[in-house]
Formats: C-alpha cells, structure tokens, sequence
C-alpha cells in the first residue's frame, strides 16, 4: 500500500470503499495531458481530476504507426460532437490486491453520444486492443460462442446477485466467473492471446456502473459486430459526463436479443 501510495477515496453506491492509487494519479494525468495538448477543447470524462497546472509536457506529433496506419480507415467529425472518457487504472481494488492480471487502462472516442473508438490496455502484460466502428481493429471475436449454458463473467462484488438467476435460465451447467475490471470483462469475450485472460460467452453486470468503465469495451464490441446494452436492451449514450444505470449485457456472435429475453429479471435489480 505504502509503495502504490494507497487511499480511499470515498464509498460506491454499494457501500464499498473505493481507492486511489499513485498509478490512478499517474495514469490520468499522462492521458489527459497528451490529449489536451494535441486537442485543446476535447470534451474529456476522466475518471481522476486532473487540474490545470498539473499537465505535463506530452507532446504527440500526430504520427500514427504504421501497423495501425495499415488497417484503419480514418475520417473527419466535428470537434463539438466527440467526447472522450477515459479510464486511467481499471480494478484498481484487484491492483492494490496483485491481482494485475485484471487491470486494464481504458480511452474511449464516442461521436454524437456513440461509442466509435476503443482502447484497452494490460499495461502488465503489454498487450493492446483497439478497434474503431467501420474503420478497422487488431482483435478478433472467438470461433464460437455457448449460448445454450454460457460461462458468464461478473463483477467479484456482485457474483452472488447472478449466480441464481443465471442458473435459473441457463442450468447448473452454467458457469460463473467473478472477475475485477470492466476492461478484463470484455476482454474475456474475445480472441485474447493472453494466458492469463479468463474465456467467457456474456459479460453481466447488475448495478450501477460509470461511463468511462465500458465505453472503450462497448466500441471494441461494436466495432466487432457485437453488442453492449442495459439489461432492458437499450443503446448507452455517451454524452455528458454521468454514468449508467441500467446494469449491462455484452456479448458477441450470439442472438444478443434473446439474452436479454431470457434474463428479465436481473434488470429489477440494477435500479436497486
């Protein structure tokens, strides 16, 4: 704790403490002061706050490298209709714990309230996702998906809310997997070659959760031909700077409309 400069920094809705780290801080001030140098303006949602006077010097000369220059295909948007959200240390409880396997940094582009780019990082492994809506990635969805008994992925604090009813639908053959970090979450649904990175078929979460926690996912999914929605089904919008209500289902390569179909009661619970 000492060396990761640990702190509270106040209780989630669930009564949970939340911390802070020396990484969190670090993270978010580098992000933010790359961003605003290169885009002064930017609508940005961070999940730290970041003063003024405390930007470093990033200077980013606008080069893209070539590998991801080879496979995107850029275009122009107005500058009013972007806002970015960044999530500088994701699991940053699992990371206070050593469990950095979970841990992710997240940056998300969404235009006129929609999810278009998505990065997420695992700075512990070097292994980066990217993907833009119609205009390329480096990430693959998975050969095939179990729809009939899915191994679903759920937050660690919340598992037991989706154990039952998930085994109600599914069967007992259905397996559940707590995991930290929204990043590592959509990132399980994917083709990852990372041995560290657990493989699940649906990615739930039944609470309240903050923006900047899926947006990079919701794009990469998206981008995919998959799908990140509350648990009523509806599209998340991106724009101002408050969080979500409605609990989540993500998947890909499945009929994500019969998902959602078949778990109507886990959307009670995220209002609670």
């Amino acid at each position: 704790a000492d060396a990761l400069q640990e702190r509270a920094k106040g209780k989630t809705r669930e009564g949970a403490e939340e911390k802070l780290t020396s990484g969190d801080l670090l993270s978010n001030r580098r992000m933010v002061s790359l961003l605003r140098a290169a885009f002064p303006g930017l609508q940005i949602n961070s999940e730290e706050h970041i003063e003024t006077a405390n930007l470093e010097t990033v200077i980013w000369d606008r080069s893209i490298p070539e590998d991801i220059k080879k496979k995107i295909e850029p275009r122009e948007v107005p500058a009013e209709s972007v806002t970015v959200w960044i999530d500088p240390l994701d699991a940053t409880q699992e990371y206070t714990e050593d469990l950095r396997h979970y841990v992710t940094t997240m940056v998300c582009v969404a235009v006129n309230g929609k999810p278009v780019i998505g990065v997420i990082h695992k700075p512990f492994s070097s292994y980066t996702v990217w993907a833009m809506v119609d205009g390329g990635s480096n990430v693959k969805a998975r050969s095939s998906y179990n729809e009939r008994t899915p191994r679903i992925i759920v937050s660690r604090s919340h598992a037991g809310k989706v154990n039952q009813v998930a085994r109600q639908t599914f069967g007992n053959k259905t397996t559940i997997i707590p995991a930290g970090g929204a990043g590592y979450k959509v990132l399980a649904l994917l083709d990852v070659p990372d041995e560290k990175q657990e493989k699940a078929d649906v990615y739930i979460h039944v609470t309240y959760i903050k923006k900047w926690d899926i947006c990079a996912g919701n794009a990469v999914l998206k981008a995919l031909g998959g799908h990140m929605t509350t648990l009523a089904g509806e599209e998340i919008s991106y724009t101002g700077s408050d969080g979500n209500e409605g609990g989540l289902i993500a998947s890909i390569n499945m009929d994500h409309k019969a998902l959602i179909e078949k778990l109507p009661d886990l959307e009670k619970t995220a209002h609670k």
